[in-house]
């Protein structure tokens, strides 16, 4: 890692707060402290053909060998949403200044878009287009800044530009895609998708995105991803099982010409789904409400090489480049016994009941419900109002609470699809249940990543509006009971296969294929953490996903069954669900690393 400090201007939209919360993982790796030592660099972590996901291992050593003397960066957080979202990195260092960045969404209800606001938004955001940029060009040179990073606003991209430096977006979607699915075939739709390619414009004038878990079809790179996808080995963020990675590289070399829209783990975009993700054409024919941009399109860069330029002096001839990176989340830090006393649990409650976390912040619970949870459950609701009385079993958490404890505490979450609640969830193995929001885009690709990855489960607007939850919440603790059941079962059959193991005692070459030797949990910051990926190196055969952890009973009963000598066939161990959806969540310290490598590549 070069010891050079660079100035970061950080542009975070202020729709929704997981924007900023996943910003804020970066900027505390960005600003730890570190020393000069010498290590190969992410990208060829990344790229290294030889390296699987077995192999993340490596790439943690690295980075927990990479510690900083001295804060080396500085960083201005550029946003207009609440400054208390990043008051822990404005402790570390990092400057916030408030300003408007992009034009987002207008949500009359967390699981509701209204377009016809929302356009209006956009068109008059971009009628003060040239002018904020202008101020934007003025500011960044005024700070010397170095390099824009964005999640993910438009406009920062095209002032970065203006300015002559590189801009990084780091996110799962961006808004062209956004305000291109609103388009309902009425006479909106022409300002729907000028608003669209607007933003795309300004998109397209990045240099490098980090392409986070749970995204959608980002068509500012297109052809990059195509590039990417063509040419991928499994990395530090992908699937260890080899037969499927070279599935996916087969799936994806068979479709170079179409626009590739997959989830993080591979699947193909279901057919039927058009409308998610226009077509290439659909994305040139339309002009922009912007002079600057209007009857103009772009090319797209051409398809370059897929690693980091050796050397490099100059922003301009930097290839375009997509990195698919871990999960950024927030972890917990304080145990469930502590957080529910912090509400004002009595210690029978917390030992005797199960809690459901209601997330959709600031939900007012309508009066005459009865109680929507089942027996043996309390409930602890985000974002109430103080005035607004509770229902019986109810609790309140205080504003500003740090929400990752309160879903590591909760048994379920009800809330939206938005990346916080996913990755938080995610990370902690906390089923949710979420109200779909089908006019915003972005829940195509963490509904996917849901369903890999976590266990998700479906309860209609009208159900939660009316109180009856008590299906979709006896629904996810079944799911969470049989994940459990099965990781119970997988680390009984480990422990047998460790005994076997050490009887039969193999040689050195047989030990690594024939052992799996794993703990549940490991210690990390005085808390317990589910193992991930990279500590599950050893790959098992490619079974249904809900299939449990067993031997084979057939094998057994036709072993039994048959007097004549038979051909002793090895019984096989079936991934569990919990096992199968394993995912790094290092996303902040790899995403940290992959902009100071970019930007070493920049400057030397």
């Amino acid at each position: 890692m070069s010891s050079k400090g660079y100035t970061f201007c950080y542009y975070v939209s202020g729709h929704g707060f997981g924007h900023a919360t996943r910003v804020n993982q970066i900027i505390t790796e960005l600003l730890k402290p570190s020393n000069d030592a010498t290590m190969a660099p992410v990208s060829t972590i990344l790229t290294d053909p030889s390296l699987t996901l077995s192999t993340s291992s490596i790439v943690n050593d690295i980075l927990a060998s990479t510690k900083k003397d001295t804060s080396r960066h500085t960083i201005y957080i550029v946003s207009d949403a609440p400054q208390f979202i990043f008051q822990d990195v404005i402790a570390l260092g990092a400057i916030y200044r408030n300003a408007k960045v992009d034009a987002g969404v207008v949500q009359p209800l967390a699981y509701s878009v209204d377009r016809h606001q929302t356009i209006s938004g956009v068109k008059a955001f971009l009628a003060r287009r040239d002018e904020m940029i202008k101020a934007e060009v003025a500011w960044l040179a005024q700070v010397n800044a170095d390099c824009v990073l964005a999640d993910a606003p438009f406009l920062p991209c095209a002032a970065a530009s203006a300015c002559g430096i590189p801009a990084c977006l780091i996110t799962n979607f961006t808004f062209d895609e956004v305000y291109r699915f609103l388009r309902e075939g009425d006479d909106l739709d022409k300002d729907v998708v000028a608003c669209a390619e607007a933003a795309l414009e300004d998109y397209r004038k990045a240099t490098l995105l980090l392409r986070l878990p749970g995204f959608i079809d980002i068509p500012s790179f297109d052809q990059e991803v195509i590039t990417m996808e063509i040419n991928r080995t499994p990395s530090i963020s992908e699937h260890s099982d080899d037969e499927f990675a070279q599935e996916h590289h087969d799936q994806t070399s068979s479709r170079r010409s179409s626009v590739v829209d997959e989830t993080w783990m591979g699947d193909a975009t279901p057919a039927g789904e058009g409308a998610m993700s226009p077509s290439s054409s659909d994305r040139t024919t339309v002009s922009s409400p912007n002079s600057s941009v209007s009857g103009r399109v772009s090319s797209l860069s051409k398809i370059v090489s897929s690693d980091f330029p050796s050397s490099m002096t100059k922003f301009e001839g930097m290839a375009r480049r997509v990195i698919d990176v871990p999960l950024v989340v927030r972890m917990a830090v304080n145990t469930r016994e502590d957080v529910l006393r912090s509400l004002g649990v009595d210690e029978e409650t917390i030992a005797t009941k199960k809690m459901v976390l209601v997330s959709f912040g600031g939900q007012r619970l309508k009066q005459g419900w009865g109680n929507p949870l089942p027996e043996g459950w309390i409930g602890v609701i985000c974002g109430l109002p103080v005035e607004h009385e509770l229902p019986e079993g109810f609790y309140r958490s205080p504003h500003g609470v740090y929400v990752p404890d309160l879903t590591r505490a909760a048994d379920i979450v009800i809330g939206k699809l938005g990346y916080g609640t996913c990755s938080e969830c995610i990370a902690h193995d906390t089923p949710l249940i979420y109200v779909s929001r089908p006019q915003f885009i972005e829940e195509h690709g963490l509904i996917k990543m849901m369903k890999r990855h976590g266990l998700p489960v479906e309860m209609t607007a009208e159900e939660f509006e009316t109180g009856h939850w008590q299906r979709s919440i006896l629904e996810a603790d079944r799911q969470a009971q049989e994940e459990r059941e099965g990781r119970r079962l997988f680390m009984e059959s480990c422990e047998e296969d460790n005994d076997e193991d050490e009887d039969e005692k193999p040689d050195a070459s047989q030990t690594q294929t024939q052992t799996l030797s794993v703990p549940l949990t490991t210690k990390a910051n005085g808390r317990r953490r589910s193992a991930s990926v990279a500590s599950l190196s050893t790959i098992r055969p490619k079974a249904n996903k809900m299939a449990r952890l067993t031997v084979t009973d057939k094998v057994e009963e036709e072993e039994e069954s048959n007097a004549k000598p038979c051909k002793h066939t090895e019984p096989e161990y079936i991934k569990p669900v919990w096992f199968e959806r394993r995912i790094p969540n290092n996303g902040g310290e790899v995403c940290a690393r992959l902009v100071e490598e970019f930007m070493d590549q920049l400057t030397h």
